[in-house]
């Protein structure tokens, strides 16, 4: 349970219960930072739950004559840059299973895939990029790019999303909420993951016609449910980014700086777990600021170890404590 502080009537701090204890002396990462890596990241990661996919595929035209426009066009590669898709009758339906919830029925139909195909000459210089839509997964038996084995009118999917989807609203008062499915692009206003159901396509370039002006693209729809979660992880050290000198023979400042080695962020992520119950590290000290963080800590006796100390966890023959961060004792010496 949070504990508060108050130095003043009326006035409530709410701090966690790691809090409450320190290392020997006194430590405030909230004004002296630790540098470096730690052992073990703590990390808000996208986790898939649960993914399925298909393989589509059909012919469309790229609404360019290549052959009068781009004659030395030879060959051509292909990606997607976006789907476009609607909601209802002969569209995109999401249904909680009846007597299965933690499991959904996601119908897909008539989805809008824009491409951008970039055409090479016999030397794979790119001629051109163009960007021309198709439908797969059509709602008619009629549509220039049905087939009954490639490319039908819809496809229906069991997906496995214990918490749930993510929801579209509209402007009426009270809202209407209905399930939402998120398309991952490379559209710059539909390119990143959201909690709940996620639509992406791969793409496949299996044949570029000159005369017809045509394309036929293979399609591969991964759908997946995806949720957020707070996960530790073993760290193996930081990026190591390759630089680009400009060379100059001036003396500066600018100069020094801009020849001299990339920045990095040098403040260490607290480490939370178990030994080093890095949490602790935040009390008001009364000391001044530091500019630059601090490359050591003596974590001897810190709040995992005081915990120890009456009998709430084992300790290590290095005097690193094992079990719960849970800050609820007072240190001893």
């Amino acid at each position: 349970m949070a504990k508060c502080k108050c130095s003043k009537c009326g006035s409530t701090r709410i701090v966690s219960n790691i809090v409450q204890n320190m290392p020997n002396g006194c430590f405030d990462v909230c004004t002296n930072p630790i540098c470096g890596s730690p052992d073990e990241l703590s990390i808000l990661a996208p986790l898939i739950y649960d993914e399925i996919g298909i393989n589509l595929c059909t012919t469309f035209a790229v609404g360019t004559d290549i052959s009068t426009t781009y004659p030395t066009a030879t060959n051509a590669s292909v990606s997607v840059i976006d789907i476009a898709y609607t909601y209802g009758d002969e569209n995109v339906e999401i249904t909680q299973i009846a007597g299965r919830p933690n499991c959904y029925s996601v119908k897909l139909a008539n989805l809008t895939v824009t491409f951008a195909v970039t055409l090479y000459d016999e030397s794979c210089r790119a001629l051109a990029t163009l960007t021309p839509t198709a439908v797969y997964l059509p709602n008619s038996t009629t549509a220039a790019t049905y087939d009954e084995d490639t490319n039908p009118t819809s496809v229906t999917l069991e997906i496995f999303a214990p918490y749930g989807v993510s929801y579209n609203s509209n402007n009426a008062t009270p809202p209407v909420y209905t399930p939402a499915l998120n398309s991952i692009g490379f559209l710059s206003s539909a390119n990143v993951v959201t909690q709940g159901l996620n639509l992406y396509a791969i793409p496949k370039l299996l044949g570029l016609d000159t005369t017809d002006d045509e394309v036929t693209v293979g399609l591969t729809l991964i759908l997946q449910s995806l949720y957020f979660c707070g996960y530790r992880v073993t760290s193996a050290g930081r990026i190591s980014t390759p630089k680009g000198s400009i060379v100059s023979g001036e003396e500066s400042d600018c100069i020094k700086f801009v020849c001299g080695n990339l920045l990095d962020r040098a403040i260490k992520p607290l480490d939370l777990s178990p030994p080093s119950c890095e949490g602790n590290l935040k009390k008001d000290c009364k000391k001044p600021c530091m500019n630059d963080c601090t490359d050591t800590l003596n974590t001897n006796n810190t709040a995992c170890q005081s915990a120890c100390n009456n009998g709430n966890n084992s300790q290590t023959s290095s005097g690193a404590c094992t079990g719960p961060c849970n800050g609820i004792c007072s240190k001893t010496n």
